[in-house]
């Protein structure tokens, strides 16, 4: 009997050392793992304190079945005053060989690439995100989810 409560304080530590730092996170699901070529999503980091530091990082699920090797997207940060800060990424899902990079659980597939390394938060407002994907199809398959991150940086 004593050991259950050891284990349970094991996966306490375990899941908040997976969130230190986060000051933001929130994901995006494609309906049937599908995201429409002019469907943009938008995401949005409100930021109480000026001053701050931290990585924006791009985070994507998808399955195995995903059939390109890449991600490419078309990216927009705006300011709460209005500054428009844009870039063009091609996301590398898979390596040289052809196999799929990240960490993988059964069929699905996470890869995260930081967008802005040490980005400063100058004011408070609401910064928003809008991504959208660059395959020239109408719909790309194989998609679960995409999402941001900001992690605070010391």
């Amino acid at each position: 009997m004593k050991i259950m409560p050891l284990i349970l304080f094991f996966l306490f530590i375990m899941t908040s050392s997976c969130q230190r730092g986060k000051i933001y996170q929130e994901y995006y699901k494609f309906d049937n793992y599908t995201w429409q070529r002019f469907d943009k999503v938008k995401f949005e980091i409100p930021v109480e304190e000026d001053g701050i530091s931290g990585d924006i990082v791009f985070t994507v699920r998808h399955i195995t079945q995903y059939p390109y090797p890449n991600l490419p997207i078309y990216i927009i940060l705006n300011t709460p005053s209005g500054e428009e800060r844009i870039i063009e990424k091609d996301i590398k899902l898979k390596d040289p060989e052809g196999k799929f990079k990240g960490s993988v659980a059964g069929d699905l597939w996470d890869f995260e690439e930081v967008l802005w390394p040490s980005f400063y938060f100058s004011e408070t407002g609401v910064y928003t995100i809008e991504i959208e994907n660059l395959i020239p199809k109408m719909g790309i398959a194989g998609l679960m989810d995409i999402g941001i991150y900001v992690k605070k940086r010391d």
